[in-house]
């Protein structure tokens, strides 16, 4: 009797604990999806735009992290160290996800070796780049399905909006948020980026290429969700618009290559496996009777994707991508083992044509090496791929890798990465947005004895019955 008077209580306490745990993982979860809003909302222009110093030379150190920086490590601090018992949440961290911890614990290593080595100059690319995307996902992480599902509807609803205000940018050949090139805030748009290039809108985005490989990510995003498949159709065509658009060469053919490539593997195996489903079938026959000819049409019909037709080429900006490789010959032992500081990268971009305000290093790999050294570079390699994995076994579902891989691809094709960026604060949010979906789809009832045996061989062979799907769990 003694024994079930202590157990009472302690039952209790368990059970109040585990239901203000729940409320501190929903109310991390709603700051961190107003975080993802506020990402959308606010690009590194639009803070220019404010007065706020957030990407020139100068201003309150503060400033230099984004606001919706500041809201995700309050909302991983709510998942880390609010939790009760004391400390738990921080122990479960590092016990359930230790791909994810040792990624966080990396990049914080990285981040102070590059401030011991180069100088506090760059070194909030680590905070916003990397770390933000770790603080991200241990919220977004912590909320039920229902949020992560209304987290995709506001993801794609957003990249819409982009998507429309950039071709009415194209229209008007003039940007809603001007643009930023170098260092200087560009007061007379059109003028500055005819010079640098053909016009291409960027949305609600600081830059065409960020805009493209959002609606990249969005794009796979949207394959996973559940909807109406006329709807879904309709998305997925405006969101192949948005890539002609925003005008990003490698955006969109890694876009459409590994959804091509996907397509014909799943065709392929369906046919060998006699269980193609009449969906599949019905999305893949439409996107090859009407979507071809209806982009042919827009591109015809308008200026959208000029830029992208016409550069099917190796143009000036392929011929930088070449050229910056050339920094790596001018490199001594102290640069290739420590990393090369701000004004010396400056003097070597010169020294190699890349000294005007409109020409960088064009690939975040060589950037990050040159920041960290061959030391640090090793570290930095780690901590990507451990958070590749983890996001990747998250998800668990090929959609997620496919996204994951056009990701990276279409990365490395620009200095985001090594820059102030949002790529992967948007590429967590979109992986997390899919997880939402992991535990909704249909099960298949069982076929009774009663159906004549013939006609069940007969239906499963036209691919009409639906295969059972296996359940993945989800440890929040």
């Amino acid at each position: 009797m003694r024994a079930l008077r202590t157990l009472a209580p302690t039952r209790l306490t368990d059970a109040r604990s585990a239901a203000g745990n729940a409320r501190i993982r929903r109310a991390a979860f709603t700051i961190a999806l107003f975080a993802v809003i506020l990402e959308f909302l606010l690009s590194g222009n639009t803070l220019e735009l404010m007065g706020i110093k957030y990407a020139s030379v100068g201003g309150n150190p503060l400033v230099k992290l984004h606001p919706a920086t500041y809201l995700v490590g309050i909302a991983c601090f709510m998942v880390l160290f609010m939790a009760r018992p004391a400390g738990s949440g921080l122990v479960r961290f590092f016990r359930t996800t230790p791909a994810l911890a040792t990624y966080t614990v990396l990049i914080l290593f990285c981040a102070f070796y590059s401030i011991l080595n180069v100088g506090f100059s760059g070194a909030a690319v680590y905070v916003e780049s990397y770390l933000a995307s770790a603080m991200l996902a241990v919220a977004l992480e912590a909320g039920s399905d229902r949020q992560k599902r209304v987290l995709a509807w506001w993801i794609i609803g957003f990249c819409m909006l982009s998507i429309v205000i950039s071709i009415g940018e194209g229209a008007t050949q003039t940007h809603l948020i001007p643009v930023n090139y170098g260092d200087e805030a560009d007061t007379n748009t059109k003028q500055v980026v005819d010079e640098v290039s053909e016009f291409r809108g960027d949305g609600l985005f600081g830059h065409p290429l960020t805009a493209a490989l959002t609606a990249s990510m969005a794009t796979f995003l949207l394959l996973r969700m559940r909807m109406n498949g006329l709807l879904k159709g309709a998305l997925f065509t405006l969101m192949l618009i948005g890539l002609l658009s925003f005008g990003g060469r490698a955006a969109l053919l890694t876009t459409v290559a590994i959804i091509g490539v996907a397509a014909f593997v799943t065709l392929v195996r369906g046919m060998a496996r006699r269980d193609l489903s009449v969906s599949f079938l019905g999305a893949l026959t439409a996107g090859i009777v009407i979507l071809p000819p209806l982009l042919i049409m827009v591109i015809a019909s308008t200026d959208i994707g000029e830029r992208i037709i016409t550069h099917m080429y190796i143009d000036d900006s392929a011929e930088v991508r070449n050229v910056q490789w050339l920094v790596l010959n001018h490199l001594n032992l102290n640069d290739v083992l420590f990393g090369v500081p701000p004004a010396r990268l400056d003097i070597l971009k010169y020294m190699i044509g890349l000294g005007t305000a409109t020409t960088d290093i064009e690939n975040f790999w060589l950037l990050m090496f040159l920041n960290l050294g061959i030391i640090g570079f090793v570290v930095f390699l780690i901590a990507l791929g451990l958070l590749i994995m983890h996001l990747g076994r998250t998800v668990n579902h090929p959609l997620g890798w496919m996204l994951l891989v056009a990701a990276i691809l279409i990365n490395s094709t620009s200095n985001s990465l090594g820059r102030k960026s949002v790529d992967l604060f948007f590429m967590v949010a979109c992986l997390i947005a899919m997880t939402g979906y992991s535990k909704t789809a249909p099960v298949a009832r069982p076929v009774t004895q009663k159906q004549p045996l013939g006609r069940g061989r007969t239906v499963e062979r036209l691919g009409l019955r639906p295969s059972p799907v296996k359940l993945v769990g989800f440890k929040s």
